[in-house]
């Protein structure tokens, strides 16, 4: 099955890949201001946005997702983005297929194991949400509220939503095999292969993601 993905523009292409729970359309912003000289390619990963949903999820299998995509548009020679998890699975697929991509920017990310368990909490909390009694993204939010306080953090959570043909309220991401999967996703460091080509980090000013001590892995 191919990725689904949103292309925007003309001319060398660019693929773009978001962060855990995350879809291509968080990159809108981006695509539609690089998209005046580039051809972007948002891509949603396997259990996300509208790609296929598996139980089966590693960065191995989505290497070759993003192979099979990369197949399907012929596009070889590419730039290529990644957020979060979209980074680790960019840096795994450089290191399996180093001779594709022509540059990639790793964005707030590095290739270490990560010991938090932040999201694995925010899996349980997702995990407690009835949208059977949550009829809407503002009913959501009044949920969360006690139990994430970030209200940005809230806001990506409701924007990550959509209604089903029966009308009810749903994520825009497959829980049960982001959870199934976590372990691999976040606790493995991604190793195993070498990329040559150029790399760019880019870390938040205030971020605990790319660490000073992690220049040096």
């Amino acid at each position: 099955m191919i990725l689904h993905s949103k292309i925007f523009g003309n001319g060398f292409p660019i693929l773009v890949f978001h962060g855990l729970f995350g879809n291509g359309k968080n990159w809108i912003s981006f695509a539609k201001k690089f998209s005046q000289k580039y051809q972007v390619h948002l891509l949603d990963i396997r259990n996300h946005g509208k790609s296929f949903f598996s139980k089966k999820m590693d960065y191995d299998l989505i290497s070759k997702d993003i192979l099979e995509y990369i197949r399907h548009y012929n596009l070889f020679k590419t730039v290529f983005i990644g957020h979060s998890m979209g980074g680790r699975a960019v840096m795994k697929f450089s290191m399996n297929y180093p001779l594709i991509p022509k540059k990639i920017i790793i964005v707030d990310i590095s290739p270490k194991a990560y010991s938090s368990k932040y999201y694995k909490n925010i899996i349980q909390i997702l995990k407690s949400v009835n949208f059977n009694v949550i009829k809407t993204r503002k009913d959501l939010d009044l949920f969360l509220k006690p139990l994430i306080q970030n209200v940005e953090i809230r806001s990506f959570f409701s924007k990550c939503t959509y209604r089903k043909k029966n009308g009810k309220l749903s994520f825009c991401f497959f829980l049960f095999g982001i959870e199934k999967n976590y372990h691999s996703l976040i606790h493995k460091e991604i190793k195993d292969g070498c990329y040559k080509r150029p790399v760019l980090f880019l870390r938040g000013e205030y971020s605990d993601y790319i660490l000073p001590k992690d220049f040096f892995l």
